[in-house]
Formats: C-alpha cells, structure tokens, sequence
C-alpha cells in the first residue's frame, strides 16, 4: 500500500463527556455524527451482561508499536483535515456474474443539506467518507441484502424488492421534548446492483421531522469475490485479533494476564472520516471525526458485536478538545467471559491540567484505508484511570467497569486485495 504512516501520540480529557458520550452511546456504532451535544441516551447502550468469550488464549501483553506503518488516506492521524481516498478497485472479470452474493468494496459519502437556521435539533453541516467490506447475503424472501458496517445505517428496515435490487425504509418517533414536540426520523435508500452483478450503486436519505436532520447518502461498491466468508476468499487476505488486559477482572489468571481472540468472526470491517461544521453565529465550532470499526458476527448473538475506536477533535472558537473511545462488545462461550467494556479520553489541549490529562491514556495506531484494502493496529491504554472513564460504570451496580492503570485494549485488523493475476 501507499503512504506509509505511523501515528503515535499520547492522548489529549474529558472532552465535553456529553459530546463523547452521545457520540459513542449511539447505537454502539456512532459514528453518525449526529450528536454534537445534549443529553446522552443510555438506551442506546447494548446489553451485554451475559456475554461471555471467544476461545481466549493468553499471550503476552503487545508490545507498544510495532512500527509497521501501512498507507493512511486519513492524512495527518486526525490533527488535520483528514483526506480520504474515494478509488475502488477495478471489476474482477473472474467472479460469477450469477448472483451478487459475495464480499464488496464499498465506498460510502454522506452529508447534510443546508440546516434549518432556527432548529436546534441540526444547526450545524455534516460530511462523511466510510470504506467498508462488507457481506451481500440472500434472505428468506429472495432479496439480495447489503449489510452496511456504519452503525447509523444498521436499523431493521422494511425491503422491497425491485427489478435491479431493492428499496428499503425505517421510521422512528422520538419522545415529546420540553416543548411536546416529537421527532420522526425517516431513513430510505435503493440499492441497485449492475447487470453483471460486479457493481452497485446506493442513494439515499435520512430526514428528521418536524424540522432536523437532512442527509443524503451515496454509495458506490465493486465486488471482490464470491465467497461470503471473509476467512474462505481467495481474492483477499484477513486477519483480526483482539488483545486486551483488564486488571481489575477478577478471573484473570493471574490477574491482569492479557487475553487474546485469534480469528474473529469478521462481519463487516469500516473505516471513516467526518466533519460537522456549526452554521450558528453564536456558537461556532467544527467536530472532525474518525472511526475504525468490525461488525462481529457471532454464532451467540449474531451481527451485533462489535469492536469500535474513535477518535474526534473539536475546535469551538478557538478552544480545541481531542477525545478518544474504544468500544469492545465480543460475546463469548458458557466457559469463557466475553470482553464488553467502553473507554473515554479526552483532554482540553491547553488547559490547566493538560499535562497531567495527555499522560492519562495513550493511543498507538497504524492504519489504512485504499482501494487495495483496508486495516488498522491500533492499542489503547489506560495509563493514568483519573482520566478515562468507562461510561457505563456511570450507572448503578457497575462501578467494577471502572478502566484501571495498565488497562489496554489492541485490535489488529487487516483485509487486503490481493491483485496479482487478475
């Protein structure tokens, strides 16, 4: 791959932890960027307390860098306005023109129409770029399914069949806020795959009513190969494991051993970059975002686990807040816990307790996302717990989830085209 790059710096605190939170509580896959502030929704928050784990081997913990850097079209590690390469890779003659089931390259943009200057709900623009993998499977009613790796495209949609692939519809209505009102959000897209059955393409939109949100949604996708297991494809490599350490987990032998996960049962894998940019005079800010993501899919729970890092940088007039997350949801076996934690970091670059906040948790990351594939190795460590907190530890009877000293969470994923011969 091209433009190797390591990035590798300690992580910058609580941010607003409403920002963070919202951002990462959304249907544990948010990264929508559709929450820059306002109350956390702890509904959204799976439950996960009778997961437990997936053949766990103990190795040694990971060693701080590997120094493998691999090609990043996400430009400088998220310091900078991310750039982010929308090439997909081209046709494979050699896959059955049958049938569109099989692994896809995706490539995915989203953004926002010109928001309503007098709704609160939206008033800001937003933009989104998402590579994905992902599965194209046949339901019980003959429908094609693409499964997207993006969390805020992941609902239980009513499908329709059509002649070149299939429309799809999901409604919700909010609660009545302060003022009564309630919200209907409204998300529709079609999916219509080529005549040979080795492109796609997708247009869509989400719209919030009364007055709201407004995104639209592309997608264009090539397919590379037929088989529907990521682990059974000729025309790719994957790999993807996950390495962590809890100190605080009681049946850890010993306690704090790190436990490994060889061989996950890739989904979907993702990779995005996204900017909201407020269109407000009197509060004026800009989120800059980046999420890595793997939907797990698990004979226990089925495509519902995940494995999720984030990283988002707001600028509000001037004053610059990093924030950092990891969401680990991997069920497990009736004989092996599962690992189901959430970590938040984030610093106020500048502020009094900048110092001691940049030292309390580091993020080491190689990452790519090109047409050649997609892959990242990124470790998060608690290095200092006064400042990364566990959200759901926030709750009653889960104070045990609190992150402890020498925590670290480390997933290395990586699926790649191989091109030679085709």
């Amino acid at each position: 791959m091209q433009n190797s790059e390591t990035v590798r710096w300690r992580a910058l605190f609580p941010l607003l932890l409403v920002i963070t939170f919202s951002t990462l509580m959304h249907g544990c896959g948010a990264d929508d960027g559709s929450s820059s502030g306002g109350a956390t929704n702890s509904d959204d928050v799976a439950d996960s307390s009778d997961d437990t784990s997936l053949n766990g081997v103990a190795e040694e913990a990971p060693e701080e860098d590997s120094g493998a850097g691999e090609s990043s079209d996400q430009g400088d590690g998220g310091t900078g306005n991310p750039v982010f390469s929308t090439t997909l890779p081209d046709v494979n003659n050699n896959l059955t023109p049958e049938s569109p089931v099989g692994i896809w390259m995706l490539v995915a943009e989203e953004f926002s129409e010109i928001p309503n200057a007098e709704d609160s709900m939206n008033p800001f623009l937003f933009e989104k770029t998402n590579r994905e993998f992902v599965s194209v499977t046949e339901n019980a009613e003959g429908i094609y399914v693409l499964t997207r790796c993006d969390g805020s495209w992941r609902d239980e949609y009513a499908l329709t069949a059509t002649e070149t692939g299939y429309d799809a519809t999901y409604s919700e209505t909010s609660g009545a806020d302060e003022g009564g009102v309630e919200y209907t959000t409204t998300t529709q897209f079609s999916v219509v795959y080529g005549e040979n059955n080795q492109t796609l393409a997708v247009s869509g939109s989400k719209t919030t009513q009364p007055a709201g949100e407004d995104l639209t949604l592309s997608v264009e996708g090539v397919k590379v190969s037929d088989a529907p297991d990521f682990y059974a494809a000729d025309e790719f490599t994957a790999s993807a494991q996950l390495v962590y350490v809890e100190l605080g987990n009681a049946d850890a032998e010993p306690e704090g051993a790190p436990r490994t996960y060889s061989d996950l049962p890739v989904h979907c894998v993702g990779s995005s970059v996204g900017q909201k940019t407020t269109e407000s005079t009197t509060d004026e800010w800009q989120l800059d975002q980046r999420y890595f993501t793997v939907i797990l899919n698990t004979p226990r729970s089925g495509p519902s686990d995940q494995i999720q890092y984030y990283e988002l940088n707001q600028n509000t007039e001037g004053e610059l807040t990093r924030s950092l997350g990891a969401v680990i949801d991997v069920s497990g076996t009736e004989s092996e816990p599962g690992a189901v934690t959430m970590y938040v970091h984030a610093c106020s670059v500048g502020s009094d307790e900048e110092t001691e906040c940049e030292a309390g948790a580091e993020w080491t990351e190689t990452s790519s996302a090109s047409a050649e594939g997609v892959s990242f190795d990124i470790n998060f460590e608690v290095v200092d717990n006064a400042y990364v907190v566990n959200p759901l530890a926030l709750t009653p009877f889960t104070a045990f989830l609190r992150p402890h000293d020498g925590d670290f969470m480390r997933t290395q994923l990586a699926v790649t085209l191989i091109t030679d011969g085709l």
